[in-house]
């Protein structure tokens, strides 16, 4: 999903939560079916939220692993490092 998509998924659930304090100050009761049911759409648009955001931190942690420089047998870690502007202190 892209962020586009995440943003009018938010502006939907905004909307949700404006009408539902709307129709609680009008019907004055929170059990009453028509609150219920915009009730349950909204907690389906958390839930999707709630996945996407979970889905989108573990792609950035798997890209952030892909950046990591692997020691091959043809580089030493002193070139290594310097390709990656780490400093590496040898212990003698």
């Amino acid at each position: 999903m892209t962020h586009l998509e995440t943003s009018q998924l938010i502006r939907r659930l905004q909307l949700l939560q404006r009408r539902l304090c709307e129709m609680a100050n009008d019907l004055g009761n929170l059990t009453d079916p028509e609150i219920v049911a915009v009730s349950e759409e909204a907690d389906r648009l958390i839930v999707q939220l709630q996945r996407l955001r979970k889905e989108e931190a573990e792609n950035r942690k798997t890209a952030n692993l892909c950046d990591i420089s692997v020691l091959t047998a043809s580089q030493s870690p002193e070139e290594i490092g310097k390709q990656g502007g780490a400093f590496l202190v040898k212990h003698s």
